[in-house]
C-alpha cells in the first residue's frame, strides 16, 4: 500500500492505473448501493479525481482504503442531497441479478440485495462499509463521523432488519 501512495504522490501514471484497477469495482459496488446506477459511476470517477487532487495532503494515520472510502461516502451522500426529494422517495431497488447456475441461490441473492436497498441510509452505509469495503467499526465510525457505539448500533439494527426481511429464506 505504501508503494501505491508513494506512486500517487509522485504522480506516476502506473500508480493511478493500479488505484483504479484495485479499487474501482469495490468503490462502484459501494456507490451503486447508495446512489443507484444513475450516479454510481460519476461518484466513483469524482472519487478518483479527488484522490488525485488531494493525495499530497494524505497523512497515513489510518488505512489508505479508509480514506478512499471516506471520500466516496461523502461524495455519494452529496449526490443524494442534490437529488430532488421526490426522486429519492420514489426510487425502486435496483435489480442487480447476474447469471447464476442455481436458481434458489439467485433468488436468495436477489432478496438480500433488495433487503439491503430498503435499509435506512445510515444502516446501509455501515453495512456496506463493513461488507463491501471490509472496514473495521473504528474505521466506519471515522468514515461516517459518528461515535464507535453508534456505528456498532447501526450495524446491529441493519442485521436485525435484514434477518426480518429474509426470514422466508432461513
Amino acid at each position: 500500500m505504501d508503494d501505491l501512495v508513494e506512486g500517487l504522490k509522485a504522480g506516476r501514471t502506473g500508480a493511478f492505473e493500479r488505484l483504479v484497477r484495485d479499487y474501482g469495482d469495490r468503490l462502484y459496488r459501494f456507490c451503486l448501493r447508495i446512489v443507484g446506477p444513475a450516479d454510481a459511476e460519476d461518484v466513483v470517477q469524482e472519487t478518483f479525481i479527488r484522490v488525485h487532487r488531494s493525495i499530497g495532503s494524505y497523512q497515513p494515520t489510518g488505512r489508505f482504503e479508509s480514506w478512499l472510502f471516506t471520500i466516496a461516502n461523502h461524495l455519494a451522500l452529496d449526490a443524494l442531497r442534490r437529488r430532488p426529494a421526490a426522486a429519492r422517495e420514489g426510487e425502486e431497488p435496483v435489480d442487480r441479478r447476474g447469471p447464476q447456475d442455481d436458481l434458489s441461490h439467485r433468488e436468495v441473492q436477489d432478496a438480500l440485495l433488495r433487503a439491503v436497498e430498503r435499509l435506512p441510509l445510515e444502516q446501509k452505509q455501515v453495512f456496506l462499509l463493513r461488507e463491501e469495503a471490509g472496514m473495521s467499526f473504528k474505521e466506519i465510525a471515522e468514515t461516517t463521523g459518528c461515535p464507535l457505539n453508534t456505528a456498532l448500533g447501526r450495524m446491529h439494527y441493519a442485521m436485525e432488519n435484514l434477518r426480518k426481511n429474509l426470514k422466508a429464506y432461513q
